[in-house]
């Protein structure tokens, strides 16, 4: 919906400026209604070291650790409440330390959006991190009193009095799991690497200091001891979390079953499986989103998810489709004679809706298949009939390519049938709002762009390899529409021309998926199509594309670059003739791009795969972790280097939980997970929740202020959203901001860390699937070398 590039963000924020287009609109919910997100403990119902403090002052207490408090507060003076640490003192009549009054040692402060109510009024969480000197031990009460420092807060309505403060009942169990230890709440597989996280930050007053770093993995059934170690600093004062981050490696501990890291002075961890199938779950549920995605037809049980029927199935079919009337005039539609005038339609069906709204975009769209196909070729056993639960499981066919044909039922119609052009997106005039059965505007067909004709052609030439051993009639009409796409190429100029992007018209809001360039697009076409047919032409003209496209080893495969896909399909492809240079040429990026990855885990202190770069931190980037998979497991199957398996297996573990803010990434996983990803997959009875398996983007450095809910997301940040050096280049320049990764808030109205489209789903949930068992390394090797 959202997904445009940083400079298309640009643009549409000088428009709204301008009034010349608005926000899009959102369900609206009642002003009464709050919807806090998981980013704050009241939202969390784990078994958390955290207290609710229904009487005040304080909305909640956090146990970080045996010596460190954090509590939370709606409204409070924080350089009043900064000042001196002193001002908060514990006591306990049960432990000696503190039977005098203990002033705490050093106090800070943070401060962040955590959700909006009804009226889209953001809701502010300011929390005071206080740091004393002598543990607290198990079992004991304590008091804190905080009066002093805070009666300066200020009273909730003008001309009231400030609320009467009491002191704030503490106590520390290590029992209860502490938000100072992050591991992957999904869990890991037996024979892979296996490292969970130690640490916290107390805002501006720093790093938690980690008094212990010996750990145990107990049972969490038995309670026994199975694993002990000694975690290792691996990044003091981190500016990516604010933590001083410690790696705390179980790889040895292989015994399935459900644990827990226990920390002296911290607590447990959320548990976790260690299990040959951890990820199998989380790949049917992300998978399934496609079914509850499909157009055309009722989401209805036994296959969709109790309480996420849609009975009325999809768009009316007499709003799918009439052409919009720039499409009759545009560049590409010169010479066909088919009708695009004034209220001609153009059946369409099937399909699936894009993201946050139902637009259907082939550019988003043709990413899907390339995942889909390069799964298979690397692990085509771990795919099968029966996986997901969709109508057509069992009929002989994988569910994989059941669900693909679907797709492939909307991409065909949205060829011309006179001349092979593609047009690009079908959606509605602007952001659609309410069940997709209540759309009572006809949605507009937009103009054919080559982006769009060269990406189809290559899904189609795609689909029709991977469909043939099932339905050979099938193949042969996807790969006469290929053809065609790939005819009309070769007969008509580049539209956008290169270099330029394609721009709305006037009154339209719908995503534009707009890029610069059709290189790539053209030499994935190439690829496939030679790669499906043997032709020489089609290797000719891959050959011919190379040499003037400028390869990024490190951009993944999106609707804006699909050179690695190319390269992928000329590798595989049977044909003889091959130039031995280009070969040489698409392997070496092939295998740039995992190494890459593999450089940038290796530098992170979460061993995220991500750009060092902490202010392109977004979209994705860092909490979308599986986005690595699938590169890794291609440069296995080129190189056979156990090194890449090797990180291919931890690629998930950021994304389901072993990252500062200890959030699974992924609805409905995990301890704690999103609750308001900007979605239509969710539920309008019970706000909060959504269908799981959703992968939202999480953190992003600066939102772009295109409407409130961003700016005030922004605003919040204390310390300051931006760093202070005007052109940050290293990571010490950030030491001084709001830490990046703890930059995400769980609220539908931030498309950047809520939004994901179909090609997020294809990625993880592949991703996962071939992860979702051991045996992966035999499962691979198992396809034999690949002939170049």
């Amino acid at each position: 919906m959202y997904r445009l590039g940083r400079r298309a963000f640009w643009v549409l924020a000088t428009l709204l400026a301008a009034g010349v287009v608005t926000r899009p609109v959102q369900t609206e919910t009642a002003p009464q209604v709050v919807e806090r997100g998981i980013g704050s403990p009241l939202a969390d119902a784990s078994n958390r070291q955290f207290t609710r403090q229904p009487q005040g002052p304080a909305l909640w207490i956090e146990t970080r650790s045996e010596r460190a408090l954090t509590l939370g507060f709606d409204v409070v003076d924080l350089p009043a409440a900064t000042r001196d640490p002193a001002a908060y003192t514990l006591t306990s009549t049960a432990d000696p330390a503190y039977q005098t009054p203990l002033a705490a040692v050093r106090v800070g402060s943070d401060r962040q959006v955590v959700g909006f109510d009804g009226a889209k009024n953001p809701l502010v969480e300011s929390r005071l991190h206080l740091l004393f000197r002598a543990p607290l031990k198990p079992g004991l009460d304590y008091r804190l009193d905080a009066c002093a420092a805070l009666a300066s807060n200020p009273a909730p309505h003008a001309g009231s009095a400030p609320p009467p403060c009491s002191s704030i009942p503490v106590s520390y169990d290590p029992d209860r799991t502490s938000s100072s230890i992050q591991v992957d709440q999904v869990g890991y597989v037996p024979g892979t690497r296996k490292i969970a996280f130690l640490g916290n930050w107390l805002g501006s007053a720093g790093a938690l200091p980690l008094d212990a770093t010996g750990f145990e993995v107990l049972d969490a059934e038995t309670g026994r001891s199975a694993f002990a170690g000694q975690a290792r600093l691996a990044a003091p004062a981190d500016p990516w979390s604010g933590n001083d981050v410690y790696q705390a490696d179980f790889t040895a501990l292989d015994r399935p079953g459900r644990y827990r890291l226990r920390v002296p002075g911290l607590g447990v961890s959320d548990t976790f499986a260690i299990s040959a199938s951890a990820y199998d779950a989380p790949y049917r549920a992300t998978m399934r989103l496609f079914y509850h995605s499909r157009n055309s037809t009722p989401v209805t049980a036994p296959w969709a998810e109790p309480g996420y029927e849609r009975p009325a199935g999809g768009v009316p079919a007499g709003m799918d489709a009439i052409f919009h009337p720039a499409v009759a005039g545009s560049h590409l539609s010169r010479g066909s004679t088919t009708d695009t005038g004034p209220g001609a339609r153009h059946p369409l069906h099937r399909g699936w809706f894009d993201a946050g709204d139902y637009g259907q975009y082939v550019p988003n769209a043709a990413p899907i298949w390339f995942l889909a196909g390069a799964a298979l070729d690397l692990a085509p056993g771990r795919f099968g009939d029966g996986d997901l639960n969709i109508p057509e499981s069992g009929n002989g066919i994988p569910d994989l390519l059941d669900e693909l044909e679907w797709g492939l039922d909307w991409l065909l119609g949205m060829q011309d049938p006179a001349d092979g052009g593609v047009w690009f997106r079908l959606a509605s005039r602007t952001w659609d709002d309410g069940p997709p059965d209540q759309i009572r505007s006809p949605r507009l067909l937009a103009e054919k762009t080559t982006h769009a004709t060269a990406a189809f052609a290559a899904a189609c030439a795609l689909h029709a390899r991977l469909i043939q051993p099932y339905r050979p009639e099938r193949a042969a009409r996807a790969l006469a529409a290929a053809g065609a796409a790939w005819d009309f190429l070769q007969s008509h100029p580049q539209w956008p021309a290169e270099g330029q992007r394609y721009k709305n018209p006037p009154g339209v809001h719908a995503g534009d998926y707009a890029d610069a360039s059709a290189k790539d697009n053209m030499l994935w076409a190439a690829a496939e199509l030679y790669r499906t047919t043997g032709e020489p032409r089609y290797r000719d003209a891959f050959e011919q594309a190379l040499p003037r496209l400028k390869i990024d080893p490190t951009a993944g495969v999106s609707f804006k670059d699909f050179a690695l896909a190319g390269l992928w399909a000329y590798l595989l492809a049977d044909g003889e003739g091959k130039d031995p240079r280009w070969v040489a040429e698409a392997r070496s990026n092939l295998i740039a791009a995992a190494d890459w990855r593999i450089r940038k885990a290796q530098e992170h202190p979460f061993r995220a795969p991500t750009h060092q770069a902490i202010g392109l931190v977004g979209w994705g980037s860092f909490a979308v972790s599986t986005r690595a998979t699938l590169p890794l497991l291609q440069a296995y199957r080129l190189t056979g280097k156990a090194e890449y398996l090797d990180w291919a297996w931890q690629s998930p573990h950021v994304q389901l939980g072993a990252n500062p803010q200890s959030i699974c990434y992924l609805t409905g996983f995990g301890a704690r997970s999103p609750r308001f990803p900007l979605s239509k997959l969710t539920r309008q009875d019970i706000p909060g929740a959504p269908l799981a398996g959703i992968p939202v983007l999480g953190p992003h450095f600066h939102l772009p202020a295109l409407w409130e809910e961003m700016r005030a997301v922004n605003d919040a940040y204390l310390p300051p959203g931006k760093p202070a050096a005007g052109q940050p280049r290293g990571a010490a320049d950030y030491a001084d901001a709001y830490p990046v990764l703890r930059r995400y808030t769980d609220a539908r109205g931030l498309p950047p860390m809520s939004e994901p489209t179909v090609a997020d789903y294809a990625q993880v949930g592949l991703a996962l699937g071939l992860l979702r068992r051991s045996g992966l390394k035999e499962d691979i090797d198992a396809q034999g070398k690949i002939r170049y």
